[in-house]
């Protein structure tokens, strides 16, 4: 298979000098037009598509790898408002492109929505999606030609590609170690060894199970603050909510908690949610009289009822940060995920909530409110559970010291309370029994998660530093890390660089290669494996080549990086045989990437026209 990996990498080149060709010419096949419709059709989408994701696969890779460089984004359109903040966090660079063309525009929105779904639980991996996107996408619509085949047809043969090459991923796991842990935080962190450290001392002392989330220090220190709590993956719902400015954090103390199981979404639960702030807010700011600390939950809040939320936007932003001490104490969490809800659940059951949720019979609603099984709109306000106090951040939120989490045993002993315990052996009882029988993962990794979110410590990493530039650079990395951390500790960890994707995309592309052809269909799978082989290839010759400008040394390390069966370290460029070097990740991170690039790839290809808002719009012909 050494002749195959070089016949690939000499079919890369030819394919990099070509679109170095059409660039340099201007050849994209595009010219503008007044246009007289708003239809875009297929021929001029698909060049559109490949020319934007390979534009913005080139802005990432400047921030790529840990020799990445950082991006300077300028934020603010008057001079005295003008900041200026510097990142290479491939998610954070993605989100301030922008393009004046309108299906540019909209192609760089669908990543930031697709991709944030990879950091918001591994921390990072934008980059490497859109890279591996823009590199496979284009191969595809080759694909497409070569055989003929319709484009649903390639895209269920992809999915089925993308879901084998997970199974190979998901066979080499291995169970995290505290070592482990420090390497996966030093290659997060892009070789920070002080935040390595730390963070590792933090799962030494409070176990694999810790809840960790990241602030910001008031002064140039970095520190460590504990609680005992639970927490979920979403955070408040509009930034006029943050109460303290140092941690962009909003921070209700003795806190009313209402969970709202259902979406906020039709005129009952909308009008719960009117009478709860109402009663609580509004009419002690009217009366002069002292607020109930609020704090609402829900999977979704419809649009709506958007008036109820823009009043509270409108009144909340009249306080400024030095009038914050006498903010409203108000919080609303909305989307809060399918996996998360039966967390807040969970979370509901130990504050003490009662849970609101819709009615679809008027008759049904009517006799369990005459029986006190349901709210009315007079007394929705006391259906709250408590906490001594709910911080919540862009995204997460953290319950410290549910009201039922623990109690005072005989010898006046703080302990947990038999709620709390009996909870905690129903879900890890549940968890032996699926194990017992197979269970799906997702089934799995649901119950390891509420394990998880329940045993968790909360811990809080403040970080210093001297300037807001520098705290913010170093935010962006331990946020990765921990993220990264966390999820190698439930799910065991892999090798980072792509590496896990890139042999296993070649394990099985060498088994198709070995098989016969039967059919078409043979083919085109082989074709669609080589596809995301060549990618992989592709982005490790990226990477590399943030050290080594020597395309033949660069080939060389990857082969050699495959043939021992690890990635380099391309810091010391070290082979890591025995994880001595420790370039690690999440076993996750692959495995998200692929799912990531899969939905990318998978709406694009199976779409054959596109319409803009208005003809006005369409420059394209």
């Amino acid at each position: 298979m050494e002749q195959t990996l070089k016949s690939l990498m000499t079919k890369i080149d030819e394919r990099k000098n070509l679109q170095a060709a059409e660039e340099e010419n201007g050849d994209l096949g595009i010219t503008l037009s007044t246009g007289k419709t708003n239809v875009i059709p297929e021929e001029v989408l698909r060049k559109v598509q490949i020319h934007t994701l390979n534009t913005v696969k080139d802005i990432l890779a400047n921030t790529f790898g840990p020799m990445g460089s950082n991006t300077k984004l300028i934020d603010g359109i008057e001079k005295e408002g003008v900041r200026t903040f510097y990142s290479k966090d491939g998610l954070k660079v993605l989100k301030n492109v922008r393009s004046t063309g309108p299906l540019e525009h909209s192609i760089i929105k669908e990543l930031v929505d697709v991709t944030s779904a990879v950091e918001k639980e591994v921390g990072d991996g934008t980059t490497s999606t859109v890279i591996l996107s823009a590199l496979i996408f284009d191969q595809l619509a080759d694909i497409q030609k070569e055989y003929n085949v319709p484009p649903f047809t390639l895209i269920r043969m992809f999915e089925s590609v993308v879901d084998t090459i997970k199974k190979i991923i998901e066979s080499n796991k291995k169970d995290v170690t505290l070592d482990d842990i420090y390497h996966i935080a030093m290659i997060s962190t892009n070789g920070n060894e002080e935040v390595a450290t730390n963070i590792r001392n933090i799962y030494d002392q409070f176990g694999m199970d810790v809840e960790l989330s990241v602030g910001v220090s008031n002064d140039t220190d970095h520190k460590i603050v504990t609680y005992d709590g639970l927490t979920i993956t979403e955070g408040y719902s509009s930034s006029s909510m943050i109460n303290n400015a140092s941690n962009n954090e909003a921070t209700i103390k003795n806190a009313h908690i209402y969970h709202f199981r259902d979406p906020i979404d039709d005129d009952l639960m909308a009008g719960y949610m009117r009478s709860i702030i109402n009663h609580n807010i509004f009419e002690p700011l009217q009366n002069r009289e002292r607020y109930i600390p609020t704090v609402i939950t829900a999977p979704k809040i419809s649009t709506d009822i958007s008036s109820v939320l823009k009043d509270i936007d409108e009144l909340l932003y009249q306080f400024t940060p030095d009038m914050y001490d006498k903010k409203p104490p108000l919080l609303i969490i909305d989307n809060v995920i399918a996996s998360d809800e039966v967390i807040m659940d969970d979370i509901a059951n130990l504050c003490g909530c009662k849970s609101i949720q819709k009615y679809i019979d008027p008759k049904v609603l009517k006799a369990d409110q005459e029986n006190g099984n349901a709210p009315t709109m007079e007394n929705v306000y006391e259906w709250a559970g408590h906490a001594e106090m709910v911080v919540a951040y862009s995204g997460s939120t953290k319950f410290i010291n549910p009201a039922n989490m623990k109690t005072t045993n005989a010898d006046g002993e703080e302990v947990y309370s038999p709620q709390y315990t009996a909870l905690l052996n129903m879900l890890e009882t549940e968890l032996a029994d699926q194990r017992k029988n197979n269970a799906h993962d997702g089934v799995i990794g649901l119950l390891l998660k509420r394990i998880s979110a329940m045993k968790a410590n909360l811990v809080n990493y403040l970080i210093g530093g001297a300037t807001i530039a520098d705290r913010d650079a170093t935010k962006d990395l331990v946020e990765d890390a921990i993220k990264n951390c966390k999820s190698a500790s439930m799910y065991g960890y892999g090798y980072a660089a792509n590496f896990e994707g890139l042999r296993a995309s070649k394990t099985y592309y060498e088994e198709l290669m070995d098989q016969e052809n039967v059919s078409t269909d043979d083919l085109v799978r082989k074709a669609v494996a080589r596809s995301i082989y060549t990618a992989y290839i592709q982005i490790a010759q990226i990477l590399y080549g943030t050290v080594e400008s020597d395309p033949e040394k660069i080939n060389e390390a990857i082969a050699n990086s495959l043939e021992v069966g690890s990635p380099i370290n391309i810091s010391s460029g070290v082979l890591d045989t025995d994880n001595h070097t420790g370039v690690l990740c999440s076993i996750k991170l692959d495995q998200n990437i692929l799912d990531t690039f899969s939905k990318i790839i998978t709406v694009m290809a199976t779409c054959n026209q596109a319409l803009l808002q208005v003809p006005e719009l369409n420059v394209y012909n």
